[in-house]
């Protein structure tokens, strides 16, 4: 079998790197649709534990490999689509649900097997590009992945406009068999007889899988199927974006509402509801006009900062618009003009368009603007004041209640969020804050905190004097005053409380046994964290408290992550399935962690063993230097996602935005590796521009997207570009620089350096989200510049040996 030309191999590596980074980056679609989101970080550790294994194992058979590189290659390029789309159905019918693995065992097998299954498709795609990299040219195949898996990730941005993620899984399909066409066009008969039967087999497979089996399943545990589960359901509207799958559901007695009253004398209209993949219940109320018809939203708790204000000529910002309720609170209050914020324009476009009419055309009338934007970046860039800032039931209490964003970012909930909110509230404003009561007490003492700690920095002498916050069954509403409480308001919050049956949980001058009246807790725990917050032992009650309650911020924006180790303690005393009730994203990082480190091991010095020379100095450095690169490079790449989520105002723009460019700026640098500086100091003086360059964006980045933000989206792209692609330039050429220093020194493998930098990119995945989440993204970036500036030194030595 001949041995492909170098324009072939490069052009067929493009594509296996488009293919497994779209497959990746999709799949963290498909999971967040049809499980959950915080797990989907779990496919990241998959990808890279199979590009790890296939350095490893091909170590192991390199010499066999090198003799028969063509039919390795081929065979490869057969088995990789075949690896998907059978992969990608079985997993999808697997009965999997990883909120039951903490009572139900089975579920441990369920987890093994699949992302066993998911992870042989990384393993197969990493071996062809492994394999590649040994043959021909280190820095123009290197070039070629690089810049093939940027591609990977803007497709799957650009395609999640109009396809759902189970069928873009399909068009990766088909986009996957490209490579073993490829070579066998200019093959022999039986390899093209070959290709013809893999292509034919796998479209019967996708083509048959989507007839028959149903890739738009979700868990259980997801709010939409309770709403799917009752009589006459069905979804009436569904659109895509890459924020997720949005559908709109209808059914017979289909009410969702929080906080109300167990008093009150009005009914819950039967509802329409939004779901974000599966989440995240949004009521639509039917409207026509008539008060009464809404009367019922008197009786919320976050219906007090509507009481509240003089709704003459006041101006209303509403923080997350979803189906309008807050909408309709602001229209039974009065109030004159309304800026409501939403984020997802598919919502936009079908309460305009689609449920106008049963709405009451809330989205439409005159007095209310809707804008599709994140809070803080538009809260940046307005000139506006408001009398009433609301944010009312921003997540789901499934969410809230068992940590399963607990490795989320969300820069909405920051001290820092706070302080610019509250600069955006005329003298006499509001900022309201409405979120779940859960149990044990810990997210909104965790707002407690961080509001109190704003306040302080902004040099407001007596917080307390500021606050109200009011409890029922279900929610929390806590308002923030921009001037002190006065006793008007006071007495209008104690009579609303009182005819609503809703407990005072604070108000300047509240004693204790008013704090705890209708809705009895064993502890008025609410009360007694806002008096210690306000006291002088604040910080003792936050380090002994069995939650973190520290104030999240801009560094270490992880507001719902509220885990302690102290929260063992509280599984070992009432078990296992304590844990989906307390703190379950965080704590399954942990727990993974734990076997990747594990097979990390096995793996990087199993094959040592079939070298002729195991344990050689040069081997040691060899270890060391792929290891620094491989954790700097994802050290770097995960905080300047985080950091341009705020910038760029979504999640999902931030990571395909810093992960394209990275790659992309990082193949450029590859592609020139070669040529640039001295082979002796090339890689010594790339580092250290890393590592000065790492320190530089950690002092002023915050500063330089602050002076930013207020461009429009387009211009904020291209700034982002221009901050990354120096960066992303020389971050590609340290690691095709060293290989090529290996392929020199013939003493160590080539794949084995590849499964080191492999399994080490793991392990920096998961250490970095739980260095992040304890003590902030600075530091995170300060070590991959310690990494980085290692490398180099270690360059030196590796330059030598060559």
């Amino acid at each position: 079998m001949r041995t492909p030309a170098p324009a072939i191999i490069n052009l067929v590596v493009f594509i296996t790197s488009f293919s497994i980074l779209a497959y990746e980056i999709n799949y963290m679609r498909v999971y967040a649709y049809t499980q959950w989101h915080n797990l989907s970080a779990l496919i990241i550790t998959m990808a890279l534990l199979g590009f790890g294994s296939s350095g490893a194992i091909l170590s192991v058979i390199q010499k066999r490999v090198e003799r028969h590189f063509s039919r390795f290659f081929y065979g490869s390029a057969l088995l990789f689509p075949m690896a998907i789309s059978v992969g990608f159905t079985f997993s999808s019918q697997l009965d999997f649900n990883p909120y039951e693995i903490s009572f139900n065992l089975n579920q441990i097998f369920n987890l093994f097997l699949y992302f066993s299954i998911m992870g042989i498709v990384f393993f197969i795609g990493a071996g062809m590009i492994c394999m590649a990299l040994l043959r021909y040219k280190i820095s123009f195949a290197y070039f070629s992945n690089l810049l093939g898996s940027a591609a990977g990730v803007i497709f799957v941005l650009l395609a999640a406009f109009f396809f759902h993620p189970s069928h873009i899984m399909m068009i990766i399909i088909m986009i996957s068999l490209i490579p073993g066409c490829l070579l066998a066009h200019k093959g022999s008969n039986t390899m093209k007889a070959g290709t013809v039967f893999v292509l034919l087999l796998t479209t019967g497979i996708t083509v048959s899988s989507l007839k028959f089996f149903d890739f738009k399943k979700v868990s259980q545990y997801k709010s939409i199927s309770g709403a799917l589960a009752l009589p006459e359901s069905k979804i009436l509207h569904e659109a895509y974006s890459p924020l997720g799958v949005l559908q709109v559901v209808e059914a017979k007695g289909l009410r969702s509402t929080a906080g109300l009253s167990l008093v009150s004398p009005f009914q819950v209209p039967v509802q329409k509801l939004f779901f974000l993949n599966g989440e995240g219940a949004s009521p639509v109320t039917p409207f026509n006009g008539e008060s009464d018809e809404i009367r019922y939203l008197q009786y919320l708790t976050s219906y007090l900062p509507f009481d509240l204000i003089n709704p003459e000529n006041a101006h209303a910002l509403i923080v997350g618009a979803g189906g309008g309720t807050s909408l309709l609170k602001s229209k039974l209050a009065g109030i004159d003009k309304i800026d409501a914020l939403e984020v997802n324009q598919n919502l936009i476009d079908i309460m305009k368009k689609n449920l106008d009419r049963f709405s009451g055309n809330i989205y439409t009338e005159p007095k209310t603007t809707i804008i599709n934007n994140e809070a803080r970046n538009f809260i940046r860039r307005t000139t506006n004041k408001y009398d009433l800032i609301d944010l009312s039931m921003i997540d789901g209490f499934n969410t809230t209640a068992s940590g399963v964003h607990g490795l989320n970012e969300t820069y909405l909930y920051t001290v820092e969020s706070i302080k610019d909110l509250f600069s955006k509230l005329t003298d006499n404003g509001m900022l309201a804050l409405t979120r779940w009561v859960v149990t044990p007490a810990r997210g909104n003492l965790k707002l407690f905190n961080m509001v109190i700690t704003a306040l302080k920095q902004m040099d407001i002498e007596s917080p307390g004097h500021h606050l109200i916050a009011i409890r029922s069954l279900q929610t929390l509403t806590l308002v923030v005053f921009k001037n002190s409480v006065s006793e008007s308001q006071v007495a209008k919050t104690l009579a609303f409380a009182e005819s609503r049956r809703f407990d005072i949980v604070y108000y300047p001058g509240i004693t204790e046994k008013e704090a705890n009246t209708y809705i009895r807790l064993e502890t008025p725990v609410y009360y007694y964290g806002m008096k210690m917050f306000l006291g002088p032992n604040a910080q003792s009650y936050i380090d002994n408290y069995l939650f973190d309650i520290r104030s999240a911020t801009d560094n270490r924006p992880y507001f719902y992550n509220d885990f302690k180790p102290g929260v063992l303690n509280l599984i070992r005393t009432f078990g296992l399935s304590q844990i989906p009730l307390t703190e379950w994203g965080y704590l399954l990082l942990i727990v993974i962690l734990v076997p990747v480190l594990a097979t990390s091991f096995i793996f990087i010095f199993g094959p040592l063993l079939f070298f002729e020379n195991p344990f050689p100095k040069k081997n040691t450095i060899v270890l060391l230097y792929f290891s620094c690169i491989g954790a700097g490079f994802f050290f770097i790449e995960m905080p300047l996602i985080q950091k341009m989520i705020l910038f760029l105002g979504q999640p999902v723009y931030a990571l395909s935005v810093v992960i394209a460019l990275i790659l992309f700026f990082s193949g450029i640098g590859s592609y020139f590796s070669d040529r640039l500086f001295t082979p002796e100091k090339r890689i010594l003086i790339c580092t250290v521009i890393i590592a000065s360059m790492s320190i530089i964006y950690m002092l002023v980045l915050d500063w330089l997207l602050s002076e930013f933000i207020h461009l429009d989206l387009g211009p904020r792209f291209m700034f982002v570009a221009l901050l990354i692609a120096p960066l992303g330039f020389f971050m590609g050429i340290p690691f095709p620089a060293g290989l090529d220093l290996v392929k020199k020194s013939m003493d160590a493998s080539i794949p084995w350096a590849w499964g080191i930098n492999g399994f080490f990119s793991v392990i920096s995945i998961l250490c970095a989200v739980i260095i992040a989440v304890i003590m902030g993204f600075k530091l995170v970036l300060t070590i991959a510049a310690l990494l980085y500036f290692g490398a180099g030194v270690l360059s030196l030595k590796l330059s030598n040996n060559s």
